[in-house]
């Protein structure tokens, strides 16, 4: 998805304006949002840069640049299920959320949650950047 981009004086009228706008109403940095321009070409900043920026402010720069370089920033948050700090513990977390455990389960019973994520959960889930999961099948 990478493209190069335009300098500053090359770019459309509208997107100049758009770099203007953001810059004065947001003080997000002019440097960035070219950067950005330069990765991802004009119209995607045009149409997504301000969900890019609060995607970032909530998540962090890598998870939401990592993403990006596969899937469609605006599938950002319907693919996101959450940060955890392995495969393991969401495979855990999903089959606690799904019903699956039962809470009269005896305390002895040790289930291995990371094979559970290797073998089942991985096809459909992908992990991102630190512990972050999205449901691949978007």
């Amino acid at each position: 998805m990478t493209r190069e981009g335009l300098p500053t004086g090359q770019m459309q009228e509208e997107t100049q304006q758009l770099l203007d706008e953001y810059n004065e109403l947001f003080n997000w940095k002019h440097n960035d949002m070219v950067d950005f321009i330069k990765k991802y070409g004009e119209e995607t900043f045009r149409e997504h840069y301000e969900k890019y920026n609060q995607f970032v402010y909530d998540y962090g720069q890598e998870v939401v640049d990592e993403f990006m370089e596969d899937y469609d920033i605006e599938n950002f948050e319907d693919m996101y299920q959450g940060q955890y700090r392995s495969g393991a513990e969401f495979a855990e977390q999903i089959c606690q959320d799904c019903g699956y455990i039962s809470n009269d389960m005896p305390s002895w019973i040790e289930i291995d949650w990371e094979k559970t994520w290797e073998n089942a959960l991985s096809y459909d889930y992908i992990e991102i950047g630190n512990g972050h999961i999205f449901n691949a099948n978007y």
